[in-house]
This record gives structure tokens, sequence and C-alpha cells, in this order.
């Protein structure tokens, strides 16, 4: 099967996965208030932090060692073991957080949420993802973020439950790493954890590597979240927050993508790099179809579409989601080269572009809220964003190999000139309609532009070659 249209088991799953997260978000937004809902997300962003520490990269280390064919077994008597440890000083570091001053519920709920590092260590999802059974995988999230949004709809009633949504973590984790490891059980018989610490040593160096841009590309995700919330206070953040829940909701199509697309490229980078090629310049292809719409779109419709979900109360939320559409444009394309270093074993060069973005992510952070507040701080994202996408082209282009972006990025472009146009006819119709047709008109262009996946997507051929290899 085509690694594209395995994708697709995965994306399908975590949309219906996702769907139910941004659902009891929306859901939390609204029975917490602005001050409850920036504490949740505030505790978020900074648990997300620890959450990394507890993996430290190890996930992404045995997806790629799992789909070259190492034994998931001995990988597993190393990366168990290993996020135990880390989950020890991931929950200490939680707990000597909360002896900072500051919001009395952040300190409460932060350590609460960290426990969810513990199941996390058991969570055997790699296997799968590194073996490209994504089927699974797409199963196990969804019952995972069910249960989740289930928890939240049945217990968060008033602003006071806020201590309940660490349950609703709980569950989920617990859940999805019980599910995995019936699967490991089922498919490889029963794991006994006995520690392989000669192992472990030899193996922490890229894992750290890969940890550490991992954290840092975290920075250049929700470091603003944390300076608004140390700058201008917790109210703030929840509308920062509310303006970037559609933006996550959107990543999470791209980084489930590239989730699924990872294990492939690893194993054809070391098989076949002419298929490699192939396969790259059809990633952003499709990528930039699906990213163009994402900042347009964003940009012309925030007003009505942050109404529709949280309500006039969180207007002033709007202009925020104008500029960070623009981040999702971004992040969306500069994964295709993000990943591929870490594919090619690069994974040095995706930590010193991540290492750059957040310098500058923080510096411009520093300069821009005090100034222009939530908008200053979107605007840092963009530019920091921007820095990203061109440092990592340009390290993939030097030592990978070089790729005709323009070539594969120039009918979406044009094609979304056709949708801005019809989206700026406000007397037109009302903002869905012209949403619709919007779309419509995006689709038609690239027919009519011949744009090669489109053409593909209705039985038409690209270059015989290039078709043979992709698909």
């Amino acid at each position: 099967m085509s690694a594209f249209r395995n994708i697709l088991h995965l994306l399908v799953g975590d949309f219906v996965a996702k769907a139910a997260y941004f659902l009891a978000f929306v859901y939390l937004a609204h029975r917490l208030g602005i001050a409850g809902y920036g504490v949740l997300e505030l505790a978020l962003a900074v648990r997300t932090y620890l959450v990394l520490l507890a993996d430290a990269g190890l996930e992404l280390w045995a997806i790629r060692e799992a789909a070259k064919g190492l034994d998931v077994r001995i990988l597993a008597s190393r990366v168990i073991p290993a996020r135990l440890a880390l989950a020890v000083v991931a929950l200490t570091a939680s707990e000597l957080l909360t002896l900072a001053p500051g919001n009395s519920q952040f300190r409460q709920i932060l350590p609460l949420l960290t426990l969810t590092v513990f199941f996390q260590a058991f969570n055997l999802k790699w296997v799968f993802m590194g073996q490209e059974r994504l089927a699974r995988v797409a199963a196990g999230l969804v019952a995972s973020q069910l249960v989740f949004a289930v928890v939240v709809f049945l217990l968060v009633r008033r602003p006071e439950d806020l201590m309940l949504v660490p349950v609703a973590f709980l569950a989920s984790e617990l859940l999805i790493a019980a599910y995995f490891w019936r699967l490991f059980v089922k498919a490889h018989g029963s794991l006994k954890l006995v520690p392989d610490w000669s192992g472990i040593r030899s193996i922490m160096p890229p894992v750290l590597t890969l940890g550490a841009a991992q954290c840092l590309s975290l920075m250049s995700y929700n470091i603003d979240s944390i300076l608004i919330g140390v700058m201008l206070g917790a109210g703030p953040v929840g509308l920062y927050a509310a303006a970037y829940k559609p933006i996550t909701a959107i990543l999470a199509v791209p980084v489930t993508y590239f989730q699924g697309l990872f294990p492939s490229f690893a194993r054809t980078f070391q098989e076949d790099r002419a298929l490699f090629r192939s396969m790259v310049l059809r990633s952003l292809r499709l990528t930039t179809i699906f990213a163009i719409p994402v900042g347009i779109g964003g940009t012309l419709l925030a007003g009505p579409v942050i109404e529709l979900l949280f309500g006039q109360k969180y207007a002033a939320a709007s202009p925020v989601l104008q500029v960070l559409s623009w981040s999702a444009v971004l992040v969306t394309l500069r994964g295709n080269f993000r990943h591929t270093l870490n594919a090619a074993g690069k994974q040095h060069l995706d930590l010193r572009c991540a290492g750059t973005a957040a310098v500058l992510n923080v510096a411009f952070n520093v300069a821009l809220i005090p100034r222009y507040g939530i908008v200053g701080a979107a605007w840092a994202t963009v530019l920091s964003e921007a820095c990203w996408f061109l440092f990592a082209r340009y390290l993939f282009t030097r030592h990978v190999m070089a790729l005709p972006i323009l070539t594969a990025i120039w009918r979406p472009l044009l094609a979304g000139v056709g949708m801005a146009s019809v989206l700026m006819l406000d007397g037109l119709a009302p903002w869905p309609v012209r949403a619709a047709l919007a779309g419509g008109v995006y689709a038609l262009m690239l027919v009519v532009l011949r744009d090669p996946e489109v053409r593909l997507a209705f039985g038409g051929r690209i270059q015989p070659a290039s078709v043979v290899r992709s698909s």
C-alpha cells in the first residue's frame, strides 16, 4: 500500500479524535470562563514541557528504529525503563514549580496534569507507528480522546470544577496505554520489563538530540502563552488560547500526517534516494494544497469563527487568529524539511533550526508583547516560524538534496488568490456560504491549473516514473 494512502487511516482516526478533544475544550472555555480557562491553558502549556522531559525524544527515536526493522522487544526494554525514570524527574519538576509564587489554581492543577507521564511511559504506540500499522493507531487515538471528552462533559459544569479536568486526562492516557499494551502482547507476546541499561546509555546521544529539538519546537509553539501569562495575566492567556484553539485543531492534520509518513521517510531514505526525493516533492505539493486555504480563510473569517466557537466575549481573540493562521501555513510547510532531516539521521541540523527559532521567538515576544499585547505575541510566532522554514529549507538543500520547491507550490498559491477574492465579497452572501464558494473556486482553479495531485485524484497521470515510485 502507498505510504500516502496508508496515512489516510491515521488522518481519519486522528480527525475524529481531535474533533472530540477540540469540542471538549470549546465546552471548557464556556464553563470555566476566561480566567479559569486561561489558568487551564497556562498549566497545559507548562505541562507540555514536562511531558517532553519525560519522553526526551525516545518516542520519535523508537519510531525511526522500528521502521528500520529493529526488534521491538529490545527497543521496549530500553524505552520503557528510560521513560519511567524520566517520569519521576518530570513529576518532581512539577512539584518544584508549585513552590513559586503565583496563581493558586495553577499551582494545584499542574502536578495533577503531570501525573499522566507515568501512563505515557507504558504507551507502546511507537511500535505500531514504526511498523506503519496506522489503522490500529487511529483506533487507539479515537478511543482515548472520546473518553477524555465524555469525562469532561460529565464532570465539568462550572468554574469551580477546574480541578476535575486532570481526571479526564488521566482516564484518556490510561486507556490508550492499555490499548497499545494489549496489541503488543497479541502481536509480540508478553513483555518482561528487564531494563537494558547499557543499551539505554548507548542510545541517549541521538535520543537527547531529538528530544532537545522537540522541546525547542514546543517553545516556538507555546512560549508566547507562558510569557503572556507572566506579563499580562491569566485573562489575556484565555483570549490568546481561544485564538490558538482553531489553529491547534487544524495543525492536528499535518502533525498526524507527518507522524504517519515519518517511518516511510526513514525507511525510504535508507533504501532508495530517488524514491525518497519523489516522496518529499509529493508531500510538498499535498501540504501546500492543504495549507494555503488555512492562511487565507483564517485571515478573512477570523471574526465569525471566534464568535461561533466562543461567543462575543472572546471577540478580542479575532485579530490574533488572523495572524496565527499564517503560522499554521509555515508550520505545515516546514514540516516537510524538519521530518525529512530527522528521517535522514540529520537530527543535529533540526536541533540547530529549532534552537534558532526558539531564541528568535522569545526575543520577538519580549519585544512585542509589552507594546502590542496578544497580537504582538501572534506576530512573534509568525516571524520566528518564517525564519525556521527558510533555515530548514536551506539546511535540507545543502545537506540532503535540492528540490524545485516553486514548481510544487505555485499552483496552490495562485488558486489561493481566487479563493481570497470570493471571501472578500462581504455583501455577496453569509460567511458560511462564501466559505463554501471560496473552497469551490480554490478546487476549480487547481483543476484548471492542472495541479498534479488533483489530476492524480481524478485518475490522471503525473510523470509516470514519479507516480510509480511515490504510489
